[in-house]
């Protein structure tokens, strides 16, 4: 069965989204209360405390990743150890999609999801995350950068970057 991590998963909505769907998911986050948080919600799910740069699984032991607003808390200059790890983590002919606030510099977060947090999230320019991830030997498959909607204060993007079945 195909394995997903969803790395920086948070309380573990996306996670829930996607078993949902069918697949076999597990999610991976830096803050162990988020992790807490993300089991009492989900009991039937697998999450563990991890880092972006330092994920607990086993080389190639991933079909796919979803690091959606993940990045976010991470300094451009953390892409490359990022593009590192996901390209150990993935097997061949595995995934990579990549969520993210698009531009640069970073703004502060006082108050998400109802609550009163202290957030630094980091604005990333698209083809420097591209850059980063082929540098590693990633695959662009599409990039996508849209204007900001409502609430949103900085456009948007993603990446989907494929690894190779064959070395290249």
């Amino acid at each position: 069965m195909t394995q997903l991590i969803d790395v920086g998963c948070g309380a573990g909505r996306m996670t829930s989204y996607l078993s949902h769907a069918g697949l076999n998911v597990s999610g991976v986050d830096l803050s162990p209360e988020m992790v807490r948080v993300g089991q009492q919600l989900h009991p039937e799910l697998s999450f563990e405390v991890g880092e972006l740069t330092d994920l607990p699984a086993a080389d190639a032991a991933a079909d796919g990743i979803l690091a959606w607003y993940s990045i976010i808390h991470s300094p451009p200059t953390a892409l490359p150890a990022i593009a590192r790890e996901f390209w150990r983590t993935l097997r061949p002919g595995g995934s990579a999609l990549i969520g993210f606030h698009a531009g640069s510099g970073h703004r502060t977060i006082d108050r998400a999801y109802g609550h009163d947090v202290q957030l630094r999230a980091e604005r990333h320019a698209p083809d420097d995350v591209a850059l980063r991830f082929t540098e590693q030997g990633f695959v662009m498959r599409a990039q996508l950068v849209r204007s900001p909607r409502a609430m949103e204060k900085d456009p948007q993007a993603a990446i989907l970057v494929d690894k190779p079945s064959v070395p290249s």
